[in-house]
């Protein structure tokens, strides 16, 4: 029963690693590729260097999203 346990607890946290390395990976090329298109070079070496569960890069495209709202609703 205890090498059952273990090997579940295994299993679970292996599942759990790469549920984060793929949400990290999702988000960093995300915001990689935003920050490229709009020739942010500091925030693209950022987002590759730091490596932070995601969280700046999911600011960083909020803003940029705020940001081009704006834009349009200004030029209307």
């Amino acid at each position: 029963m205890i090498f059952f346990a273990k090997g579940f607890i295994r299993i679970i946290m292996i599942f759990l690693i790469t549920i984060l390395v793929v949400w990290e990976i999702y988000w960093t090329v995300r915001a990689c590729w935003l920050a490229a298109k709009n020739n942010d070079k500091g925030w693209f070496i950022f987002f590759l260097i730091f490596q932070l569960l995601g969280i700046p890069e999911m600011i960083y495209i909020y803003n940029k999203k705020q940001k081009k709202i704006e834009d349009n609703s200004n030029k209307s």
